[in-house]
């Protein structure tokens, strides 16, 4: 009896609250575009982050892997074919959206008008130079540009800017289903 008794000490009693503050402590710490499989995601969740209160990492790690166990980790066919239908209705839409045919593509920034103009050049006179020295030598040279010289790229900028506004609104008036509000932000 007194076995239990140690064992229970031990582990702590998890309330519904601290259950809430765990997963959405991981959820926190999880990537922005956690794309990965769930086992790799859970192996290379930093545990010490999600530790909260008097629950260590290790702590949290093992209640996660105790409520994982009794967790459903697969999917009906019924779930998949609801996601599937969703994405048939609307296959442009989503966090790893793929750009609609008739989608406007955005103006290069002054900057890059720039990087492009001289790169060519750059890249003849130190061809072993990698792209990122030839990107710090180019973003050094842009900003010791004098505002003058700046000018005509930001010009270029700012007309293909507004010519990219009006095809955009162009495309949100030819695809209202896929452009609500992400089109103009």
């Amino acid at each position: 009896m007194s076995g239990e008794m140690d064992s229970s000490a031990t582990k702590p009693v998890w309330e519904q609250n601290d259950m809430l503050k765990l997963l959405d402590a991981m959820k926190m710490n999880l990537p922005k575009k956690d794309m990965t499989k769930y086992k790799m995601s859970e192996s290379q969740l930093d545990w010490e982050k999600v530790a909260f209160k008097s629950y260590s990492g290790e702590m949290c790690k093992q209640k996660w892997q105790e409520v994982s166990r009794e967790t459903r980790k697969f999917r009906t066919l019924t779930e998949l074919i609801t996601d599937a239908q969703e994405h048939a209705k609307n296959p442009y839409k989503g966090r790893k959206m793929k750009k609609h045919p008739d989608y406007p593509k955005k103006p290069l920034t002054p900057y890059f008008r720039f990087f492009l103009e001289k790169r060519a050049h750059y890249l003849k006179l130190h061809p072993k130079m990698n792209n990122a020295e030839l990107s710090k030598i180019l973003t050094k040279e842009y900003k010791e540009l004098p505002d003058s010289e700046k000018e005509k790229y930001v010009n270029d900028f700012l007309k293909e800017k507004e010519s990219y506004m009006f095809r955009l609104q162009k495309f949100q008036q030819d695809h209202p289903e896929i452009c609500h509000q992400t089109c103009l932000q």
